[in-house]
């Protein structure tokens, strides 16, 4: 189980734009899905690359390189070439902060 650690501001994160926040072993990428929000590893699985800014449609992301979907709910993998899931991490809002369950 990981330790949660404050990313962003709630006023930060705008509905369809993503946010990417920097940690010491990873970038994030945060966004808000109404009153829901999504946090996710900012790379695609296929490549490695930045998938921060790519094109968000709803819950899915598209990479800009090879055009790979990932659902940023989920994390699922929804078309080629990429094979292997997006990773997602928990949140939670601490006043107006922004926390995101990450591991090490």
């Amino acid at each position: 189980m990981g330790e949660f650690q404050k990313l962003a501001k709630l006023s930060d994160l705008k509905e369809g734009e993503i946010f990417v926040a920097e940690t010491r072993y990873h970038r994030v990428g945060l966004t808000r899905l109404g009153d829901e929000i999504c946090a996710f590893a900012d790379l695609c699985t296929h490549d490695g690359e930045d998938i921060s800014t790519g094109e968000l449609e709803g819950d899915v992301i598209v990479c800009p390189r090879h055009s790979a979907k990932f659902n940023i709910r989920t994390g699922k993998v929804l078309c080629m070439p990429a094979v292997e899931d997006l990773p997602v991490y928990k949140t939670r809002i601490v006043g107006d902060e922004v926390e995101v369950e990450l591991e090490d």
